[in-house]
């Protein structure tokens, strides 16, 4: 999409890990709420998109790790 330099990056990355649940897993919309299953698939993702090298890198249009859509030969079209 080319808008991540629109992003503090690093103050983003810690907002994303203030949201963590450490002890159950897991991500929040806000630190110290209840994680739930959308918020945990964007936190992660967006963790990804912000360059963590401890997650595999994530493709922007479909959320999901570049690795499975090179697997299953998928490549979505981007409008320009």
């Amino acid at each position: 999409m080319g808008r991540i330099h629109w992003m503090e990056k690093a103050k983003l990355r810690m907002f994303i890990l203030a949201c963590e649940d450490e002890e159950t897993g897991g991500f929040a919309d806000r630190p110290g709420d209840m994680v739930d299953p959308f918020h945990t698939l964007f936190g992660v993702a967006g963790l990804s998109l912000l360059g963590d090298e401890q997650i595999k890198p994530a493709n922007p249009v479909l959320c999901t790790p570049e690795d499975v859509l090179q697997r299953l030969n998928l490549q979505p079209d981007l409008l320009s």
